[in-house]
């Protein structure tokens, strides 16, 4: 008999803690699933912006990009090569365990010591977490670092749970997590929802919804669709054609995003494809009017820029944003250059759809352009998870593939560093320059930011010279948010629900 009463109980907590979560709960979809929910098993924003509901960092961005205390809440350097933290005491996990400087060292060297985790490069520069006490610690690096904050307030930063880790390992961790974020992990299942519950411990106060669902839509009508219907409250990337039609509706406003992503062709210079020609990825670069493609495309939601880069990125030549270059006369010169005519070749055209506002149509866009003058083109359009699995793996790329690249680091060196000889693209790039890699390897460990500039600068000039990717614009995206919600969009891009209110 007791042990019935016991789960009537249970069954009647249950059913109120349902009729309480319906009450306020908040739905947002974006294109893509996770694929799980290890914190450093990913580099892309979108799956950053679920999990950072689940993690905590040391250190967080506000919406405008301050930085701001999180887990912990002091940090000074003490050496050149050394950076001392103090901890926030009194913060659990979503078990109910304590969160100690232990959990930071298992975090933080898994990272910068696997160089089979796609974040390494962006934390390798860390030789080693010291243990001073519970909630104090010393974080040593390879040589001066001047990144040292940046690296740990950004994308996959999120810590997690030695003593669970421990025990499940990581295979079933990454689908049953626990952190110390304002929401803890109930549901995924995927490429349909992930439902995540208000953290009644949390150290920031209860967030004010009680439930999260972060819905997997990849197709624009339907997301936009949910949205005006109510089924959404929260949807990213509204094409910028519907946004009328959104805010005609009566159930949504639509925000602008402004973000650190920048659109470009990522190329493959091996001397064997066509585009290892740097004469045939200049003649690309030079058919595509970057204008129109934002004016035309994007409903003018962009800045075209001739790099990587954006203002609030430290080390940016900015005078390169807010500018690009076209000249389809001289593409078809270099052409001809090459050894080809008009109609002799065919470059492929690869790209997401889903991913990004009006990716696909992008991709359509572009080859049109090279078609005018006289290229032949391939499209092929791939949902998001084959597309990321496609081009992530070595030699898969024929010609070019469009990326958005985004910037957590909010740094010239993060934008570049991928494209080292050694770096994450030497095998889909095949570009190496010695130059370039002296220069990035000295940025990395100057703490003159004047001379590091400078150093960056020149960096940036020899990619552009030498195009292993070719940039198109920075990317402002729309949001639509339904009326009852307030949120503010972040320029990182992250789903940050702690920081949503209920109006109504």
């Amino acid at each position: 008999m007791n042990r019935i009463k016991v789960r009537l109980a249970a069954l009647l907590a249950a059913l109120v803690l349902g009729v309480s979560a319906a009450q306020s709960e908040i739905v947002i979809a974006q294109g893509i699933d996770v694929p799980g929910f290890d914190p450093h098993g990913h580099h892309t924003t979108a799956v950053e912006a679920v999990l950072v509901n689940i993690f905590d960092y040391l250190i967080f961005r506000d919406a405008d990009g301050n930085l701001e205390p999180a887990l912990a809440t002091a940090w000074e350097p003490i050496a050149e090569d050394a950076w001392r933290f103090t901890l926030r005491e009194g913060v659990t996990w979503h078990d109910g365990e304590p969160f100690t400087a232990d959990d930071v060292k298992f975090t933080l060297e898994r990272v910068a010591t696997d160089s089979g985790l796609q974040p390494y490069d962006s934390y390798r520069q860390i030789r080693e977490v010291e243990v001073l006490g519970p909630h104090e610690l010393v974080i040593h690096t390879h040589g001066a670092d001047p990144l040292l904050v940046n690296r740990i307030s950004r994308l996959s930063s999120g810590i997690a749970p030695q003593h669970y880790v421990e025990d499940v390992g990581w295979e079933a961790f990454a689908t049953a997590p626990i952190g110390t974020g304002p929401y803890r992990f109930v549901e995924w299942r995927r490429d349909d929802r992930i439902v995540l519950e208000a953290f009644d411990d949390h150290w920031r106060g209860r967030p004010a919804f009680d439930r999260v669902v972060h819905r997997t839509i990849p197709e624009d009508s339907t997301r936009i669709a949910e949205l005006i219907s109510g089924g959404v409250h929260i949807g990213t990337n509204v094409p910028p054609q519907d946004r009328d039609r959104v805010v005609a509706s009566g159930a949504a406003e639509v925000v602008l995003q402004p973000t650190t992503r920048i659109m470009m062709l990522i190329f493959n210079t091996h001397e064997e494809a066509l585009t290892g020609d740097p004469r045939i990825r200049e003649a690309i670069e030079l058919a595509i009017d970057n204008r129109l493609l934002v004016d035309a495309v994007m409903d003018g939601l962009g800045v075209p820029t001739r790099a990587r880069v954006s203002p609030g990125i430290g080390g940016s030549p900015l005078e390169l944003w807010d500018d690009y270059t076209y000249d389809p006369e001289r593409a078809i010169e270099l052409i001809r250059e090459a050894g080809y005519e008009p109609g002799d070749i065919t470059i492929k055209v690869e790209g997401p759809a889903g991913r990004y506002p009006l990716d696909s149509e992008l991709a359509e866009v572009i080859a049109l352009m090279l078609n005018e003058i006289g290229v032949n083109t391939e499209i092929e359009v791939l949902e998001w998870s084959a597309y990321q699995s496609r081009i992530w793996n070595a030699d898969n790329i024929t010609h070019f593939v469009l990326m958005g690249l985004a910037n957590s680091m909010f740094d010239n060196w993060f934008s570049m560093r991928a494209i080292q000889c050694e770096g994450a693209y030497r095998n889909r790039v095949h570009w190496c320059n010695e130059r370039f890699d002296e220069l990035m390897a000295a940025a990395e460990t100057e703490v003159d930011l004047e001379r590091r500039t400078e150093m960056l600068t020149e960096a940036t000039y020899i990619v552009l010279e030498e195009r292993p990717w070719s940039t198109l614009f920075q990317s402002q995206v729309l949001v639509g948010i339904a009326d009852g919600v307030q949120w503010q969009p972040r320029q990182d891009e992250l789903l940050w629900m702690f920081a949503a209110e209920p109006t109504d």
